[in-house]
């Protein structure tokens, strides 16, 4: 195993359960199985998301087989192929037929959005792990979305080009079919031009057939110094390329997620992304908290084929907050109580980080700004 893969796998689980050490206190089994879904892209175009969250989830439960009371957790897994008509099949059929007791969602935003008025029906704790779109958690008290939504990566995003880049002149580009991409976009835009920066164009990508060659030569003209794209990685390769044809090297800044989107869908082109700034909620560069050691020899011994990708450790602290909850209800299969004590998560030790979960069902959490080095997140800056 190359030094890269060996610095994200470390990475990726650089914190066991509640701080925990390879050694817990012994544990009594109880007997009694709490049962959990498990929602996700396990097959089609999106299958990363859903097979590598659902590894930092099955480490979670390898590290800590038992809850404190000594009952275990069964994981019921349900592929969606990260459409939202299928999300909402998927959510009916866990909650009505399986009658589990909490839900974990590692699809992207618009089945994220799918699904919040369903939780707050049927009363279910639901715990999203990927989706960022400001409104996942909004008008409703069963969800909570473990990473950062896109209104404060945005803000990030546009304060560090201004005062830390100190670049005035920005283009965006977006698709406007996307919930991620354009919640992205359009909240950049406010933020940048809240600074007094200028953002020159916000150009809409939705043809499958685009002229980049002439959309950047146009940009360059007006003297655009950064651009900035939230979207799919093929549009960020095929950006790159053409501005490898044009030899026009301004900044460039991705979404959360590109990089590892990047080695899971077009591993030869990583290379196109040198230099590239990105997002993230880890970085190959940060230090990284002991009992990830442990975490890490774990996670290697269960999966000897694994993709160089940051999504098992959002599945990983997903799991963990859950199962946090769980141990603090005295029944650890009691939805209510489940929810009450997720939406009281404060200061759970992540993996850089600790993570406080907000009454609105936001989390409260570092992100940090990398750029992208020989297939690494470098960190440049992290942001509280």
């Amino acid at each position: 195993m190359n030094k890269i893969i060996t610095s994200i796998l470390v990475l990726l689980f650089a914190v066991g359960l509640y701080g925990c050490s390879e050694e817990q206190e012994e544990i009594t089994p109880s007997g009694k199985s709490v049962k959990v879904g498990f929602i996700g892209p396990m097959s089609g175009a999106d299958k990363v998301l859903g097979e590598d969250s659902l590894r930092g989830v099955q480490t979670a439960l390898h590290m800590k087989p038992y809850l404190n009371n000594g009952d275990s957790v069964e994981l019921l897994i349900e592929d969606d192929k990260n459409i939202p008509q299928l999300t909402v099949k998927a959510f009916v059929k866990l909650v009505e037929k399986d009658k589990v007791a909490a839900v974990i969602v590692a699809s992207s935003s618009a089945s994220g959005l799918s699904i919040n008025a369903l939780a707050d029906q049927y009363q279910i704790p639901v715990v999203i792990l990927l989706a960022s779109h400001p409104d996942i958690s909004k008008n409703t008290k069963f969800v909570v979305q473990v990473c950062f939504d896109n209104n404060f990566q945005a803000n990030v995003a546009a304060l560090f080009v201004r005062d830390e880049l100190f670049l005035e002149r920005v283009a965006v580009l977006k698709n406007p079919n996307s919930y991620h991409s354009s919640s992205l976009a359009d909240e950049f835009t406010r933020r940048f031009r809240n600074t007094e920066g200028q953002v020159i164009e916000v150009i809409e990508l939705s043809s499958k057939i685009i002229d980049y060659g002439e959309i950047l030569s146009r940009l360059r003209e007006e003297d655009v110094q950064l651009l900035y794209l939230p979207m799919a990685v093929g549009n960020v390769v095929a950006i790159s390329k053409e501005l490898s044809k044009i030899k026009w090297k301004p900044r460039v800044m991705g979404g959360d997620g590109l990089l590892a989107r990047a080695f899971a869908e077009s591993p030869k082109d990583v290379r196109l992304l040198e230099g590239f700034y990105a997002i993230d909620l880890y970085s190959n560069t940060m230090e990284k908290t002991p009992s990830g050691i442990a975490a890490a020899k774990v996670f290697r011994s269960l999966f000897k084929k694994r993709r160089k990708s940051t999504f098992p450790a959002i599945g990983f602290e997903g799991m963990g907050v859950l199962m946090n909850a769980m141990d603090r209800c005295y029944k650890s299969s009691d939805k209510h109580c489940l929810n009450r004590k997720l939406h009281n998560t404060v200061d759970f030790e992540g993996l850089m980080g600790n993570i406080t979960i907000l009454a609105n069902g936001k989390a409260s959490r570092p992100l940090v700004v990398n750029r992208i080095r020989r297939g690494q997140l470098e960190s440049v800056v992290k942001v509280y």
